[in-house]
């Protein structure tokens, strides 16, 4: 285990218990175990298969090392309640209800803001930028790590496009057998995005597609349902 992750553990574990605490209900009556008793199970399964395996990508200095360790809470979740034969399908189903709850807990000034960056969409472009230019900086010392890239003129019908062009929660999957959970991962985006009132669409992810995830903001489509999940949609979205 990296020492980065090593140090960390005490928080991990509390931010796991902060997004599951939310479904424990959920999973006491899908498992009939209390919840403490699978909370403990799950940070068991977490810290000795993901923690000890995951790449260090840049640590506080990557805003991707969340993404990583926070993603992969809910793939340890899913493992564990395989042993009561619950489907990787529900496992998702309670990843959206999770984060429905935890970005319905986000300040109203984080939608407002968003709303507001919506409408000058030439500003949000150079936020994105200036966040390409970090992980860049990032991944040329910690290969691996999350590149991005915001697009000048985005995709038709979108006032806003970015693309992640690496992505380590897709290749940790690959790499150690976890990708039936992707689906579902990359559905979140979606949980989080409709929170905010923002509608978007996506057609690439680096799992499915092996190039790119591209993200684009289409104000005047309907913002997707996040359940039943995108890609079952018949939509074309990922």
């Amino acid at each position: 285990m990296h020492e980065y992750y090593a140090k960390n553990r005490a928080k991990f574990k509390k931010t796991m218990n902060r997004y599951l605490v939310l479904i424990s209900k959920e999973m006491e009556q899908l498992t009939g175990k209390p919840y403490a008793e699978l909370f403990e199970s799950i940070w068991t399964f977490y810290e000795e298969n993901l923690l000890e395996k995951f790449p260090y990508i840049g640590g506080d200095e990557a805003s991707g090392t969340g993404n990583l360790t926070g993603a992969y809470y809910f793939i340890a979740m899913g493992e564990v309640l395989k042993e009561y034969h619950i489907s990787v399908e529900k496992s998702g189903y309670l990843m959206v209800l999770s984060y429905q709850r935890t970005t319905q807990k986000l300040p109203g000034i984080a939608k407002s803001m968003m709303q507001f960056l919506i409408k000058h969409p030439s500003l949000l472009r150079k936020l994105f930028q200036k966040k390409d230019r970090k992980n860049a900086r990032i991944a040329a010392k910690y290969p691996g790590s999350f590149e991005t890239e915001t697009l000048v003129s985005p995709k038709e019908g979108a006032v806003f496009t970015y693309h992640t062009l690496v992505c380590p929660l897709s290749d940790f999957a690959r790499k150690y057998g976890y990708e039936e959970y992707m689906p579902y991962i990359c559905n979140l985006d979606y949980v989080m995005f409709g929170e905010l009132d923002v509608p978007l669409y996506r057609t690439h992810t680096c799992f499915s597609d092996g190039d790119y995830c591209d993200f684009s903001v289409r104000p005047e489509d309907k913002i997707l349902d996040s359940w039943p999940p995108v890609f079952q949609q018949g939509k074309g979205c990922k």
